[in-house]
């Protein structure tokens, strides 16, 4: 089956061995993509769905969340429409030297997103911290090292966690419009649209990220493994203790999601005692 990159008509360098310069358009028209999404689109978006329960808002830091909440559901969105073709990829491809146009395409992409999220994560360090940080850090390295290439196969695969993004982005409006300190307006959102959006959130993250996410690393790691002398050293142990951190990270996400749950269901429930 033939992978076609819609978009690498546009390459500057279309002639190009070096998968970084044939796509480097893509990187960059990216990047650019998301910059004027979150400085144009997402205050626009914002102002139709939320009304004044965004435009009262008299934290600039609080208003600007709400942006960046909003270009992740856009980016969850336009990567998985993206990566749906590529989810076909034999699992035993080669890590070392299987490459294609196509996903390429999906890494390049997600790569000029990973910069502005970085970006964001560099500019509101104090509100975001090491965690979000070191998650941007990962996953634009991940993204660009398989473009020399290395692992490409699984480029979409572990994309599908942006399956679990909008449920976060979802959960977090809901708690700043119902309980947020600076929110002039307070906005009331139906307790079922709550619920099932949590319970929909623990879920596909527990499915996509920590099931998926395991079974995903241990057969890739048994392909590291094999063909580990067709990579190069630094790179084979990057992905894997890369790979292992942003684990880490959605295994402690999940923790809290859960006990963050386990509160919220304490509040609701009857006092017994009564």
């Amino acid at each position: 089956m033939e992978r076609i990159d819609p978009l690498f008509k546009y390459s500057w360098f279309p002639e190009s061995e070096s998968l970084y310069l044939s796509h480097l358009h893509e990187i960059v028209y990216g990047m650019i993509f998301y910059f004027l999404v979150h400085k144009y689109l997402a205050p626009f978006v914002n102002r139709i769905i939320f009304g004044k329960s965004y435009t009262t808002i008299s934290n600039p830091k609080l208003k600007d969340d709400f942006d960046i909440h909003t270009v992740s559901m856009v980016q969850a969105f336009i990567s998985l429409i993206i990566l749906w073709p590529t989810l076909d990829i034999p699992l035993n491809s080669s890590i070392a030297t299987y490459w294609d146009h196509q996903s390429s395409m999906v890494a390049a992409l997600s790569c000029g997103y990973f910069i502005w999220d970085l970006t964001i994560c560099i500019q509101n360090y104090k509100i975001y911290g090491l965690e979000f940080f070191a998650h941007a850090i990962g996953a634009l390295y991940v993204m660009l090292t398989s473009l020399t290439p290395c692992c490409q196969p699984w480029v979409g695969k572990y994309l599908t966690y942006e399956a679990s993004t909008p449920f976060v982005n979802v959960n977090w409006y809901i708690i700043q419009l119902t309980s947020g300190k600076d929110m002039a307006h307070k906005t009331v959102v139906p307790m079922w649209l709550n619920v099932i959006n949590g319970l929909c959130l623990l879920l596909v993250f527990f499915v996509v990220r920590i099931v998926w996410g395991t079974i995903a690393n241990i057969i890739l790691f048994k392909q590291l493994f094999k063909e580990w002398n067709l990579l190069p050293t630094y790179r084979a142990i990057g992905i894997v203790a890369l790979n292992q951190i942003l684990t880490l990270l959605n295994t402690i996400w999940f923790y809290k999601m859960v006990k963050i749950a386990k509160k919220l269901a304490s509040k609701s429930s009857p006092d017994k005692k009564k």
